[in-house]
């Protein structure tokens, strides 16, 4: 999650067309994300995840304790090469949902700013910058 959370920040640095008078905004992304459904399902799928791999290598390591010796290494290479696959699978999927995620924020700032007349959006506060975070959240549901 953190690592949407530094990729979002770089993405508010964006500069939109100047219109008569200039206008800016600021978002604070931990709150946008905080109180975005996407973000919060992909926090608990993240967790789910963990846990269940988590549970996969306990399991695994329980069943390689209790095998005997001259099997020991042909059940260890079954359960790396399961996991490996369930590591594989899980960078994909993450990698999806980050990517959404990524999407729908970005779209969200757009919206906002666009609609606001804003000139420039970034990504912590500003002086004489306008605090779009709750506009963009509404955007976001």
């Amino acid at each position: 999650m953190k690592k949407i959370l530094s990729v979002l920040g770089l993405l508010l640095a964006m500069n939109l067309p100047s219109f008569a008078a200039e206008k800016y905004g600021f978002v604070n992304v931990d709150y946008v994300m905080s109180n975005y459904p996407a973000a919060q399902q992909a926090t608990e799928w993240l967790r789910q995840e963990e846990m269940k791999m988590q549970k996969f290598i306990s399991d695994a390591r329980l069943d390689i304790e209790k095998t005997p010796e001259a099997q020991r290494k042909a059940k260890e290479d079954k359960y790396n090469k399961q996991l490996q696959n369930m590591t594989e699978q899980f960078r994909q999927q993450e990698e999806a949902k980050s990517k959404a995620i990524y999407q729908g924020f970005e779209n969200a700032v757009k919206k906002v700013s666009k609609a606001g007349g804003y000139t420039l959006i970034v990504p912590a506060a500003l002086y004489g910058a306008t605090d779009i975070s709750e506009d963009v959240v509404k955007a976001l549901k």
